[in-house]
C-alpha cells in the first residue's frame, strides 16, 4: 500500500483536488453558473459564430460561451469547470516534465496554477473562456516541449525560436485571460443569485424558505421575496415581516444604477403588468450585459411582445431563441400557446395612450389601476409602498380611490391598522370608523396601544412601525 501511494500519490492528490473543486461548486457555489449562462447567449449559427473571429482570442471564448450555454443544466457548470481545471493543470504538468522539471515540482507547480483558476471562478465576472484562454497557451508551451534537438544551448534556442513564433497565432487564437477581480467567495452574492434564480425557475416556495430561514437579508433577496408574496395576494401580510423592507418601486433606472438592479426591475414591472416598462427594463439589462447579449431578457421581451399582442416583435426575439440550445423548446411552446398562457397578464395591461417621462413607480401604478382596478397586485404594491414611507395621507387617498369608491375594500390587518391613524388622527366620526374599520378586534388593540405607545409587546403591528421604525429615503 505504501508503494502503492508512493507511486501514485499524484494521481490520488489530483483525484481528490477535481472531488474537493466539484463539491464546491456543486454545492455551495452554484447559482453564480445560472446567472453566467443568462448573461449571454449563444446561437447555433454560422453567422453568429463568424463573429468570434473579429477579435484577438476569439477561439476560446468560441469555446468558452459554447460550454457556458450548458450552464442552463444542473450539476454542467461544477463538472465543466472541474475538467477545464484539471485539463489545464494535466497539460501544464507534462509540458513542464518534458522541460525537463522535476515531478514533484511539475505537480505543484500545476496544482497552484489550477488552484488560482479555481479561485478566479469564485468571481461572477470571470468568465469560463478565460480557462479556455489559459488551456490554450498551456497546449502552446506543452508542443514547444516536444522539440527535440542537441542538447544544452541549442535544444532550448531552437525552442525559444519556436514559442516566438508561435506568439502571434496564439493570441490571435486564445488572447489573455481576462482577470478582473481574485478573492474569497461571495456568499452573500449567491444567496442572491440562489434567491432570484429559484424565482426564476418558478420555485417560489423555496424563495419563502430560503428567506425565512436566512438569519440575514439582503435587498435583492426581500426583492423577490416580496414579489412571491404579492403574487400570493399576501404582500401586505409580510410587509412588516422584515425591517427595513425592499419592494423596489423607490428605484430609479440611471447611470449609477447597479446591473443587479436593473436586471431586477424588469421583474418588478412584469409583475405588476405595465409592459412598457417591462420591455424597458430588459432593454436595459441587455445593453449592460456582456456583449449586450442577455438570454433572459431575449425570453422577457419575447413574453412582452406577446402580452401587448405585437406578434412581429415576439417572433423576432422567439427565432433567437429557436437558435440556442436550453431553449427552443421554450420558444416553440410559447409561439403555440403564449395567447393562453399569458391570457391572465394580457387583462392587466395598461391600455391607456400616455407617454410617461418618469420611472415613478407610483404613477405608473395608477395607471394601471385606472385601466383595471382587480389588480390586486398593483393595488398591494401601491398601498404598501405609501406605509413604508408613512405617507398616511396618499395611502388614505389611494385606498378610496381604488377600495372604497369600487365597492371592494381590501380587508387586511395591516390596512386596518393605517386606516386607524387616520381616522384617529383626523377625529373622524363613529360612522367613519364603522365605515372603515370591519375588525372590531383591531380598534380594541389601536385603544391598547395608544395606552403604551412604542411598547415591543406590539412590534409587527403598523402602528409601532409608524412609531419607532425610520422610513426608506427617495
Amino acid at each position: 500500500m505504501r508503494e502503492f501511494c508512493g507511486r501514485y500519490y499524484q494521481v490520488v492528490l489530483g483525484v481528490l483536488w477535481a472531488c474537493a473543486c466539484f463539491v464546491f461548486f456543486q454545492f455551495c457555489y452554484p447559482y453564480h453558473f445560472f446567472y453566467q449562462e443568462q448573461s449571454q447567449i449563444f446561437l447555433w449559427s454560422w453567422d453568429y459564430v463568424s463573429t468570434y473571429f473579429e477579435h484577438p482570442g476569439g477561439l476560446a471564448v468560441l469555446v468558452g460561451d459554447f460550454l457556458t450555454q450548458f450552464f442552463y443544466y444542473l450539476y454542467v457548470g461544477a463538472t465543466l469547470v472541474t475538467l477545464c481545471l484539471l485539463a489545464l493543470g494535466g497539460i501544464l504538468h507534462l509540458a513542464l516534465k518534458n522541460f525537463g522539471c522535476n515531478r514533484h515540482v511539475a505537480f505543484a507547480v500545476s496544482i497552484g496554477v489550477m488552484t488560482f483558476f479555481a479561485v478566479c471562478h469564485f468571481s461572477h465576472t470571470y468568465r469560463l473562456s478565460s480557462t479556455i484562454s489559459m488551456i490554450g497557451w498551456a497546449c502552446v508551451l506543452w508542443l514547444v516541449s516536444f522539440i527535440k534537438g542537441q542538447r544544452g544551448k541549442r535544444r532550448w534556442g531552437l525552442r525559444c525560436i519556436c514559442l516566438a513564433t508561435s506568439l502571434l497565432p496564439a493570441y490571435l487564437l486564445f488572447g489573455f485571460p481576462q482577470i478582473k477581480k481574485v478573492g474569497m467567495p461571495d456568499f452573500i452574492l449567491e444567496k442572491d443569485f440562489a434567491v432570484d434564480n429559484e424565482y426564476y425557475f418558478g420555485n417560489y416556495g423555496k424563495v419563502i424558505g430560503m428567506v425565512e430561514g436566512s438569519e440575514q437579508w439582503t435587498k435583492e433577496m426581500l426583492f423577490f421575496y416580496n414579489l412571491v408574496q404579492a403574487q400570493r395576494g399576501q404582500l401586505p401580510d409580510h410587509l412588516l415581516s422584515f425591517t427595513p423592507n425592499e419592494l423596489g418601486t423607490f428605484y430609479k433606472i440611471g447611470p449609477e444604477t447597479p446591473l443587479l438592479t436593473i436586471r431586477n426591475m424588469n421583474e418588478l414591472y412584469w409583475v405588476l403588468g405595465d409592459m412598457t416598462f417591462t420591455e424597458r427594463a430588459a432593454m436595459m439589462a441587455n445593453v449592460f450585459s456582456r456583449d449586450n447579449r442577455n438570454v433572459r431578457m431575449i425570453r422577457r421581451l419575447a413574453e412582452c411582445s406577446i402580452v401587448s399582442g405585437d406578434t412581429l416583435a415576439a417572433e423576432k426575439y422567439l427565432r433567437l431563441l429557436d437558435k440556442t440550445l436550453a431553449y427552443r423548446a421554450w420558444a416553440r411552446n410559447i409561439r403555440a400557446n403564449g395567447e393562453s398562457i399569458y391570457r391572465d397578464k394580457m387583462r392587466f395591461v395598461n391600455r391607456h395612450d400616455t407617454i410617461t417621462t418618469t420611472d415613478n413607480a407610483h404613477f405608473l401604478m395608477m395607471q394601471l389601476l385606472d385601466t383595471n382596478p382587480d389588480n390586486t397586485v398593483a393595488l398591494d404594491y401601491i398601498l404598501c409602498s405609501n406605509l413604508l414611507l408613512k405617507d398616511i395621507a396618499n395611502f388614505k387617498r389611494d385606498y378610496d380611490r381604488y377600495c372604497m369608491e369600487t365597492g371592494k375594500p381590501r380587508v387586511k390587518t395591516l390596512y386596518q391598522e393605517a386606516l386607524c391613524i387616520w381616522l384617529a388622527g383626523s377625529d373622524a366620526p363613529q360612522e367613519e370608523w364603522r365605515r372603515y374599520i370591519q375588525r372590531p378586534d383591531i380598534v380594541q388593540r389601536f385603544m391598547d396601544y395608544n395606552k403604551q405607545r412604542g411598547n415591543a409587546r406590539f412590534k409587527g403591528s403598523y402602528w409601532y412601525y409608524f412609531d419607532k421604525v425610520k422610513a426608506p429615503e427617495i
